[in-house]
């Protein structure tokens, strides 16, 4: 008797949809959650205020955020953090009558809705607060949906040596938007330019739904290494290793020069990092009740904390520390110099971004900059978490880990205070 293999078959002991229809913690914070969310379309009277002051709402400013925050999610997706199937699910894959590549395919098709959920959501809000028109609504719904299909279509083929190009192209018709004061039809003709730049990305490279063993492995490795960081409270395991720098020389390793090495290593973030930047200009044009300190702070802190994973790697191996030979206040300074160009630059190219954006910010917020690199110092160079006492104290909602928090936040806390200090000097 021959029977044949069904065409699909549910893997052993994996909850459908996520598990938030098994009534347990994850149903729990999809109800709450989204119930948080939909409650703001009630309030948009107070919302208002909070957004967009007193001022007339500039809808191409928001409309060219929106088309920054879909450029931002499009560059989350071309990561591919969704290519990785676990060893012992992939062994059992081998054997059994399912193609992997359809699991990977349906990881990919969660990410993609996740990142479309997300950006949809922020268009609705931000235009329902504002009181738009049709127009901007159409226009708004063109981008998120073109955007959308270019994300899905590039991210579900393997890496090009250009594909970070598209959402930066994105992010500056964004800028270009929000600074000329483009209309909604001009966000329409961009987002008809999107789809017709989506087809050569739908045919380059392989489907990431084909991959090797290797590389679904290696995605669990990244994905096991963040699981581990969320549940033991260590985001420095995070932090970005580096890349080969070519043909830099390390003999006689003196610190100056292994911060820079390290820096060079982590120059693929330099893409990003102009992302961020041009998110902190085109905000500010959108959302003028938000202070410039608290834009420049927030983005230097996430643009420049990538450059600060070379101190990060030597602080938590004290073994290369005895080896490099160096105090430790040397490699702290050394490396700080090294950031503080980083920094430096970044703020150069900040100034640029705003000049052509037609905005400014205040004196005193670009002060957040020299901040933001002394708080990633501050948290590259915490020590090992220790569990031994986690000094539980009670709080509103519940008890909280004083201590784990103390030194989770170690550096986050010299920022936000900074930030607080140089919004209220405006």
């Amino acid at each position: 008797m021959v029977t044949t293999a069904p065409r699909r078959m549910r893997i052993p002991g994996r909850k459908r949809f996520g598990g938030i229809f098994t009534g347990d913690t994850a149903t729990f914070v999809f109800l709450f959650g989204f119930g948080f969310l939909f409650t703001a379309f009630f309030h948009v009277d107070g919302w208002r205020p909070a957004l967009y002051g007193s001022s007339i709402v500039d809808f191409p400013a928001v409309l060219g955020l929106l088309t920054l925050c879909c450029a931002v999610g499009w560059r989350g997706l071309l990561r591919r953090g969704f290519a990785w199937v676990e060893p012992a699910e992939l062994t059992w894959l081998d054997f059994a009558p399912v193609d992997r590549g359809r699991v990977v395919t349906l990881r990919l098709l969660g990410a993609w809705t996740g990142v479309v959920a997300v950006t949809g959501y922020l268009a609705a809000l931000l235009l329902a607060v504002g009181g738009a028109g049709l127009e901007q609504w159409r226009a708004a719904v063109a981008i998120v949906v073109a955007t959308g299909v270019a994300a899905f279509a590039s991210a579900r083929r393997t890496s090009l040596r250009l594909d970070a190009l598209g959402p930066l192209a994105l992010a500056v018709l964004g800028l270009v938007i929000a600074a000329l004061g483009l209309g909604p039809a001009t966000v329409q003709f961009v987002a008809a330019g999107v789809l017709a730049a989506a087809l050569p990305l739908a045919f380059g490279g392989e489907p990431v739904s084909r991959a090797g063993r290797a590389v679904l492995l290696a995605g669990w490795d990244g994905r096991v290494l963040r699981s581990v960081a969320v549940t033991f409270l260590d985001p420095m395991m995070l932090l970005p290793p580096s890349a080969p720098t070519g043909r830099l020389s390390l003999r006689r390793p003196t610190p100056l020069r292994l911060a820079w090495a390290g820096t060079l290593g982590r120059a693929r973030y330099a893409g990003a990092a102009l992302l961020v930047g041009l998110a902190v200009v085109v905000a500010h044009i959108a959302v003028p009740t938000v202070p410039g300190a608290v834009l420049i702070g927030i983005g230097a802190y996430v643009a420049l904390t990538p450059f600060g994973g070379g101190l990060g790697e030597l602080w938590r191996n004290p073994g290369r520390r005895r080896w490099l030979g160096s105090a430790d206040r040397d490699l702290v300074l050394a490396h700080g110099l090294v950031l503080a160009g980083v920094g430096l630059l970044w703020a150069a190219v900040l100034v640029v971004v705003t000049l052509a954006g037609g905005t400014s910010f205040a004196a005193t917020a670009w002060l957040a900059v020299p901040l933001s690199v002394l708080s990633i110092l501050r948290t590259v160079t915490r020590t090992a978490v220790d569990y031994a006492n986690p000094a539980f104290v009670d709080t509103p909602m519940g008890p909280m880990p004083a201590n784990l928090a103390r030194q989770l936040f170690r550096g986050l806390d010299l920022q936000l205070v900074g930030i607080v200090v140089l919004a209220a000097a405006v």
